[in-house]
């Protein structure tokens, strides 16, 4: 993985040291920092969302890991009530009726083939469909791994391929093996002012030990900042800011951006898991990206938030979603996931 040291300054030609030696230090100030080392708990802090404790340890309904009084929290497991749920933004045309938006999203600590793993699941809601249980014709979700310290997405499933699981695997598959996760999210080491990056190599495959002939080239970066971001609530939809420690994960179609011709791009808030998705594509490549990209601004879904820019000149954001929009229970309600994948 990618080292970000800052670039020592040179010494000053003449006159005063004491300036230079001032002007020294206010440039270590504003260095990208070295990229920090992730140990486990810290990693799964990010794509897993937690409950926030009582004094006896218990999780106390309502309270979100940001709010006051959340000093002391732990990761929630697939099989636990949930004490808050996220749910995306509603358009503009939708948010006087849906104020819950159209899509739950829990990211809940489980395993996978026996590996610890974050389970993020997509619930809709509305129609047809409703949160808390699992609709094949368009739930699904997606499964986080560590391996060897690097965050990797194993396997997904959405409403385009109901009941299929479609697995990410990596060159280091192997027949009956567990799955060799392929889809990097963030590496060992994550930088802060400054992007990792790698070039992952992966396909889709439909089992996980179905080890394809050959594999694509993805172009991954990842940085961790502290930047507000928006969040409302069912019950107050209000809007307000609120800083978060986020991971900002991209995806691109290829191995280098002129190449990928698309990107994904993910937000992963510490003790919230992740909170937001965007996919941009190059005009290039697709001549109705500008028509696509308009209308889906004038929806209103996904506002402006720090590092949701064109990754090249002419590219457009067609699709995103951004889970905060947060649900508490009700009183004597219980909030529960959709068992997926288990159940799917």
């Amino acid at each position: 993985m990618v080292r970000h040291p800052g670039h020592s300054r040179p010494a000053p030609r003449s006159g005063a040291g004491a300036v230079g030696l001032i002007a020294a230090l206010l440039l270590s100030l504003v260095r990208p920092a070295l990229a920090v080392p992730l140990d486990r708990a810290e990693a799964f802090d990010f794509l897993v969302q937690s409950a926030c404790l009582d004094p006896a340890g218990q999780p106390v309904p309502g309270r979100l890991p940001f709010d006051p009084g959340c000093d002391r929290r732990r990761p929630i497991g697939t099989d636990e009530n949930l004490p808050w749920r996220k749910t995306d933004w509603p358009g503009l045309a939708h948010i006087a009726r849906q104020p819950e938006g159209y899509m739950a999203s829990d990211a809940l600590l489980g395993t996978l083939q026996g590996r610890e793993a974050a389970i993020q699941t997509f619930d809709y809601g509305g129609g047809n469909t409703a949160f808390g249980r699992f609709d094949p014709a368009s739930d699904g979700g997606q499964v986080a791994v560590l391996i060897a310290g690097r965050a990797e997405l194993a396997v997904t499933q959405d409403g385009g391929r109901p009941g299929q699981l479609q697995w990410f695997l990596s060159p280091d598959c192997r027949p009956g093996a567990p799955a060799a996760a392929g889809w990097l999210v963030f590496g060992t080491e994550v930088p802060t002012g400054s992007w990792g990056q790698a070039v992952a190599r992966l396909r889709i495959a439909p089992a996980a030990d179905a080890c394809p002939n050959g594999f694509d080239e993805a172009l991954t970066r990842w940085r961790r900042e502290t930047i507000p971001m928006p969040v409302r609530f069912h019950d107050d939809p209000r809007m307000r800011e609120v800083r978060m420690d986020v991971i900002v994960s991209e995806h691109f179609g290829g191995p280098t951006i002129p190449a990928g011709g698309h990107l994904e791009r993910f937000w992963y808030a510490r003790g919230l898991g992740m909170i937001r998705w965007e996919r941009w594509e190059d005009p290039m490549r697709n001549p109705r990206v500008k028509e696509r990209a308009d209308w889906f601004a004038g929806t209103g879904r996904c506002g402006p938030v720090p590092f949701s820019e064109q990754p090249a000149a002419g590219w457009g954001m067609v699709d995103c979603r951004s889970w905060t929009n947060f649900r508490r229970p009700r009183a004597g309600e219980v909030l529960r996931s959709t068992g997926w994948p288990a159940r799917r």
